[in-house]
């Protein structure tokens, strides 16, 4: 059922905005953001960059309390990442964990072509904030659009150099204790492709080994789970050498175990769900990177993906967020699972998880956000440019 909500937006309206700036444009177009600080945590969004196409839109627009208050945007435009950047660190996200996809017909091929690296590369790259925001990527080496890899040698002589010159020598890549954090989607596969266990070994190490050559003190390689199995398989992440687990989501995939049956679940037995997942993950074989999930409704995407539909409030997600600082501050770690959280996620409309402000709760989420991990940052108002219906930023094509 399409849910049509008023709109809820606190919000200080701006003046129209003047045309979309272009290279070389000169004086400030999005007000500068005033960041959070979170310290010592540093809070992520993970981030699904689909959204430059009216293809990609179409399905979305049947949810109208899903509309961004950028409107229906092109994010490979770099004015729209200035607003996102803003959004984020205003809100205490430093961060973005981007998926990456390598084109499906690439593999075992130079020069490496990706799909949807617009936001990156068109949009980040090309802000005027790109300076003040750090992200890093996702290798999405499942999805049926995409493409792992055809060799270690594809895999050190085209996939690798191509990432450490695009992305993980760029100022804004995130590296943390001086090594570039990447993360990996499906990690079965990333093995599979790689013959074995022994020989993904010997591949990650030659990985740490090529980065440091780049100028790095290694490799900080995540591999994520949250898929069929309650019992993650971090035992084969270990073997391999991959130094942490997280999850893209929590936890509609983990079985009645950890998620009631049904399409309606109680959101009070999705949050036990989540903090169970969290805490079985921190048994496991490595360290757990915590993800904070605020919902799952894939019905824009005809709910292929999953028949289970919940959305939490931002004021229940606040207590959630709540409950994972708990559980990181009880890990006493200096390292990465003591100090990253990720929030999921960033931008996934289709899938119905998504903190960006939107019709239904503004900028509820975010704020949620900001009073859990930055209760010192003061008085705060949210702002959205005027003028976005249909906006200045809406993809072409879409009306």
């Amino acid at each position: 059922m399409i849910r049509r909500t008023a709109l809820a937006l606190a919000v200080l309206l701006l003046a129209p905005l003047p045309a979309l700036h272009a290279a070389g444009a000169t004086g400030p177009v999005v007000p500068k953001p005033s960041p959070a600080d979170t310290t010592p945590y540093l809070i992520g969004a993970q981030m699904c960059p689909l959204w430059n196409s009216p293809k990609a839109w179409k399905p979305i627009t049947l949810c109208p309390e899903r509309k961004p208050v950028l409107g229906w945007y092109d994010e490979s435009n770099p004015e729209v990442t200035d607003w996102q950047v803003k959004y984020a660190l205003e809100h205490g996200i430093s961060f973005f964990l981007v998926c990456w996809y390598r084109a499906k017909d690439n593999v075992g091929q130079q020069p490496i072509r990706a799909r949807y690296e617009h936001w990156i590369t068109e949009g980040l790259f090309k802000s005027r904030q790109q300076d003040k925001f750090k992200f890093c990527i996702m290798w999405e080496n499942a999805n049926s659009a995409a493409a792992g890899i055809a060799s270690e040698a594809d895999l050190l002589n085209n996939l690798l150099p191509y990432w450490i010159d695009t992305f993980f020598k760029k100022p804004g890549y995130l590296v943390v204790d001086g090594k570039p954090v990447l993360a990996v989607y499906n990690v079965d596969k990333f093995v599979k492709q790689l013959g074995g266990e022994a020989k993904a070994a010997v591949a990650v190490k030659r990985m740490e080994a090529a980065c440091r050559a780049a100028g790095f003190k290694g490799l900080t390689f995540m591999g994520q789970h949250c898929w069929g199995n309650p019992i993650p398989p971090t035992t084969q992440m270990k073997k391999i050498g991959l130094s942490h687990s997280f999850a893209y989501h929590w936890p509609s995939f983990m079985g009645r175990a950890y998620m009631p049956a049904g399409t309606s679940p109680d959101t009070g037995r999705v949050m036990a769900g989540q903090e169970k997942c969290w805490q079985t993950m921190a048994t496991q074989a490595i360290p757990n990177i915590v993800t904070v999930s605020m919902g799952w409704d894939s019905t824009p995407w005809g709910g292929a993906t999953s028949k289970v539909r919940w959305r939490l409030t931002p004021d229940q997600f606040k207590t959630l967020c709540a409950q994972a600082k708990r559980v990181v501050d009880q890990r006493r770690s200096t390292e990465l699972e003591g100090r990253m959280i990720l929030i999921d996620n960033w931008n996934e409309y289709g899938e119905g998880h998504y903190v960006f402000p939107c019709q239904e709760y503004g900028f509820g989420y975010l704020d949620a956000i900001r009073r859990v991990f930055a209760p010192n940052a003061g008085p705060h108002v949210d702002v959205a440019p005027a003028g976005v219906k249909p906006g200045p930023y809406d993809v072409k094509g879409l009306f």
